[in-house]
């Protein structure tokens, strides 16, 4: 049995003139590292890109989910990205990596971790041939995904595939995680449709439930979809930035279309994040190796489209998703959208929650004047 296993570790651990993008020099580096861990036969294949200021290995191997191999190789990446932002005064060097040393796993020391673990064989009759994208997104909040992947995998308004193809209306199971627990990890397994509508009163609050997994019906042991749903404020105890979520989506076959996984990324919706992660803004989808650069830093996603050989070994080409022309209109619809909602300013839901300014310095302020607060009787 030829299993492969897909990692996307994600952090930001530098970048120039503030939270923008990581330099050329960290991004050589990490390439450089990646080129080395596939002649070494550490990983299969590999491809280093940023979103914002967030750097992002995608990998291909054989080593299972939460390998200690994977992972460690991924965090001497973004320690050596680290030393060189600090070497040369990039803003925020090793801001996401929140051990000293990580144990065994990346995940709860920082970084933004996505895995799934599937059979690879061209003679397979649900998966002959194997599609997925990798979305990457920036100041922005693990729930970001609960709205699109509701709608790809629940609403044929949104997935004609759901009507159209006998083997995806056998449906999906959903798990969730509560995302406020620090005991350990509590989720939920809900399978749709049938439980579609109690999947949505969970996925209404983005800030507190996500979509850590879907499987398919049709073919149970197929998982496809994994998303990073762990909050770094649960980790630090403090704000430290938005945790910036990446995703994995299988596609095609018995699963959804790139083109029906897209869909819902044309609304713009509004997600936790932009500037000092404490705004509510319309995502905005860009080109992989986009800087921040806007008013307000809207929360920005890109997605990368790749095929895998029989070996595991990427297509050498993939497809720049978000940064075809075809999105040109969306981006500029969103644009107008986020400078509408921001002549609010910081009033009522323009702003994150309390709850996510609860890690911020606003509870100082709110502790303070609550002292002068008088009872009139």
């Amino acid at each position: 049995m030829n299993k492969i296993t897909l990692s996307v570790i994600k952090a930001d651990v530098g970048s120039i003139g503030g939270h923008t993008k990581p330099s050329d020099k960290m991004m050589d580096l990490v390439k450089s590292q990646i080129a080395a861990a596939v002649e070494q036969k550490i990983i299969i294949d590999g491809l280093a890109t940023y979103t914002g200021d967030d750097i992002a290995i995608t990998m291909s191997h054989r080593r299972g989910i939460n390998a200690p191999e994977i992972h460690q190789f991924a965090w001497n990446c973004f320690l050596s990205a680290t030393s060189e932002a600090q070497k040369t005064g990039l803003y925020g060097a090793g801001q996401d990596l929140l051990v000293t040393a990580p144990a065994g796993t990346v995940k709860g020391a920082g970084p933004a971790v996505a895995e799934l673990e599937f059979e690879r064989d061209n003679q397979n009759k649900n998966r002959p041939a194997e599609a997925f994208l990798v979305f990457t997104a920036d100041k922005c909040g693990p729930g970001s995904y609960n709205y699109p992947f509701y709608s790809v995998f629940c609403d044929p308004m949104h997935d004609g595939g759901l009507l159209l193809n006998p083997k995806m209306r056998k449906g999906f199971v959903f798990t969730i995680v509560d995302m406020d627990c620090k005991e350990g990890d509590r989720f939920i397994k809900l399978e749709a449709p049938e439980r579609s509508w109690d999947i949505a009163a969970l996925l209404q609050n983005p800030d507190r439930f996500a979509i850590e997994s879907i499987h398919s019906r049709y073919a149970p042991e197929e998982q496809i979809v994994s998303v990073s749903a762990t909050r770094l404020h649960n980790i630090a105890g403090k704000y430290t930035g938005k945790d910036d979520p990446v995703a994995i989506v299988r596609t095609q076959g018995i699963f959804p279309a790139p083109e029906e996984t897209v869909e819902p990324f044309m609304l713009g919706h509004f997600v936790t994040g932009g500037a000092r992660g404490s705004h509510v803004m319309p995502l905005m989808p860009v080109a992989i190796n986009t800087p921040v650069a806007g008013p307000y830093c809207l929360p920005l996603i890109a997605l990368t489209a790749f095929s895998m050989d029989a070996d595991g070994m990427f297509s050498q080409e993939y497809i720049d998703m978000f940064g075809n022309v075809a999105w040109d209109a969306t981006r500029f619809k969103i644009q107008q959208k986020a400078e509408e909602w921001r002549r609010q300013g910081f009033v009522g839901p323009t702003m994150a929650s309390h709850a996510e300014l609860s890690y911020t310095g606003i509870v100082d302020a709110l502790a303070a004047l609550e002292k002068e607060f008088i009872i009139r009787k």
